[in-house]
């Protein structure tokens, strides 16, 4: 009598043999999906360009006023041709400010400031106001409560009047502007990560995980903050 072994069918073996997907990629995957992300991603890589090469796409030093030129003293108004000037005129694509400084190449050297005011005012608001969210929703009682209470403080007041105030007090400066975009963005963020915790941490594998004794620190921020950020 023979006996036969069976072998799983073709169809079978890839689904077995296929690596699991990391959480970022899983992320990135449905970014990618989205028609808006796309159209996103697209107007903010083109502004990005744009501040990586205003040396070379600006016509005009930014700073110099051009009052004391001989070609600007001639003309009554600024060249703003966009097909190009006479050859007497030099070229303004967005006319002259009351400096008479080159409007076109301060937007260009211009947008380099504010793409550096958004990422690391808002890099700063995320990851004070994840980490503080993240353990309010984890801790729960007595934290959660003075946590989420000074969130409410600082959403109680318009956040423009709430930087101009951070700002009056610590002073003028780049650093203190930021600073102050940062902080009065902070409750927004910790807010959304608090909720995101609060559903994740009934899940079983964050029980399961403090059933066996898992300190609260590898399982806030090893487990539960990467699947609140995916």
């Amino acid at each position: 009598m023979s006996t036969t072994t069976a072998t799983p069918s073709a169809a079978v073996e890839p689904i077995f043999n296929t690596k699991p997907r990391g959480l970022w990629s899983t992320a990135l995957r449905r970014l990618f999906h989205r028609r808006s992300a796309i159209i996103g991603m697209i107007i903010l890589g083109s502004l990005i360009l744009i501040a990586i090469f205003a040396p070379v796409l600006a016509t005009h030093d930014p700073t110099k006023s051009l009052i004391g030129i001989e070609d600007v003293q001639k003309r009554a108004a600024p060249c703003i041709h966009l097909l190009g000037c006479p050859a007497d005129q030099p070229q303004h694509f967005f006319g002259l400010d009351g400096n008479v400084r080159d409007l076109y190449s301060r937007i260009l050297y211009g947008s380099r400031l504010s793409l550096m005011v958004g990422i690391i005012s808002v890099g700063f608001a995320i990851v004070i106001g994840a980490t503080l969210g993240a353990i309010s929703g984890y801790m729960g009682g007595y934290t959660d409560n003075l946590v989420m209470g000074f969130m409410d403080i600082l959403l109680a007041f318009p956040s423009l009047i709430l930087a101009i105030a951070i700002v009056t007090v610590l002073g003028p400066g780049l650093i203190n502007t930021l600073l102050a975009i940062g902080i009065v963005s902070i409750p927004v963020y910790a807010r959304i990560m608090r909720s995101s915790v609060l559903s994740i941490k009934q899940q079983d594998y964050v029980m399961a995980d403090r059933s066996i004794g898992v300190p609260s620190g590898r399982i806030l921020f090893g487990n539960i903050l990467p699947n609140a950020l995916t």
